[in-house]
């Protein structure tokens, strides 16, 4: 376990992260000697996402793509809904009806 300040590890943070990557190294970051935060290799994936839900976030970070989003339906506005034709001859009958 390797303790770091902050200045340095901003100097040197492809060192520090090669440590971790390579030789499985914790590193502790300090700021006036209080320890703040810790890097280390994960101990797993993140349960529950996909390799393409992982992929799709890490783009979305990058600003490569933007995910779509529903949008909420208008208040006030009601769609109405076509009427339910049920009986398909009584309806062809009606319409041929007026030709005879």
């Amino acid at each position: 376990m390797k303790s770091v300040g902050i200045k340095i590890l901003k100097n040197n943070l492809s060192k520090y992260l090669n440590l971790v990557r390579n030789g499985g190294e914790i590193i502790l970051v300090t700021d006036r000697d209080e320890v703040i935060a810790e890097i280390s290799k994960p101990t797993s994936a993140v349960p529950g996402l996909s390799r393409w839900e992982m992929f799709l976030n890490a783009e979305e970070k990058r600003g490569a793509l933007r995910r779509a989003t529903r949008r909420e339906s208008r208040a006030g506005k009601e769609t109405k809904a076509a009427p339910a034709i049920t009986d398909w001859w009584s309806l062809y009958e009606e319409i041929r009806g007026d030709r005879f």
